[in-house]
């Protein structure tokens, strides 16, 4: 509602800019158009990407209390030796295909009191970074953001498809690839592999190279 008013307002300003002289007129118009263009591109905070740090609400060494208190409890997952995934579903339960927010945790110390955030997979293409990178980009398209990105491993998914994992290690994110197009987002801290912990969240695929 806040965005509709803030466009409504620009719109209200340029009409009137147009009875004013010419020269003011102009100058006028393209301010208002600079920032009704800075508004529409801005990404909403609740579905910005920032690679090594956050998804949306989430970041990377959250509590994972605080992440059912934002979240609910989780649709699915897996948990083994103080490490776990937890699994959301969004969309209609009678779908073929659902968007699903995964994250990835274990205990943040010898304590074994908490466990934190130490990844967030993600794969609806709402989730953009702030220059616009989501699911459904091609390689090419990810290269340009991330030109270090490096292939790491192919898998047979569950649908005998071929799936193939990047990442841009240094940044801290991941992608995974399905027909040339990803289909996945995966923050991680940066350094560290997005592939070190596929084999408990995909323990039906079946690593290829």
């Amino acid at each position: 509602m806040k965005f509709i008013k803030t466009v409504i307002l620009g719109l209200s300003i340029s009409l009137f800019a147009c009875q004013s002289p010419k020269k003011t007129d102009e100058n006028k118009a393209d301010s208002v158009t600079r920032k009704a263009s800075a508004v529409a591109q801005t990404t909403d905070e609740r579905f910005l990407v920032v690679a090594g740090r956050s998804v949306g609400e989430i970041a990377l060494g959250e509590d994972m209390a605080q992440v059912g208190q934002k979240l609910g409890r989780p649709d699915a997952g897996d948990a083994a030796m103080g490490k776990a995934w937890g699994i959301w579903y969004s969309g209609d339960p009678m779908a073929k295909h659902r968007d699903e927010i995964a994250v990835y945790s274990s205990y943040r110390d010898t304590s074994m009191q908490v466990k934190d955030v130490k990844q967030i997979r993600i794969t609806s293409n709402k989730f953009k970074t702030k220059d616009d990178l989501a699911t459904g980009a091609t390689l090419k398209d990810i290269k340009l953001k991330f030109p270090d990105i490096q292939k790491l491993s192919t898998y047979l998914n569950e649908n005998k498809d071929t799936v193939t994992v990047y990442d841009a290690k240094k940044e801290g994110i991941g992608f995974e690839f399905l027909k040339g197009k990803s289909i996945s987002l995966t923050v991680h801290p940066v350094n560290v592999p997005v592939n070190a912990t596929y084999l408990t969240l995909h323990p039906e695929w079946k690593l290829i190279e």
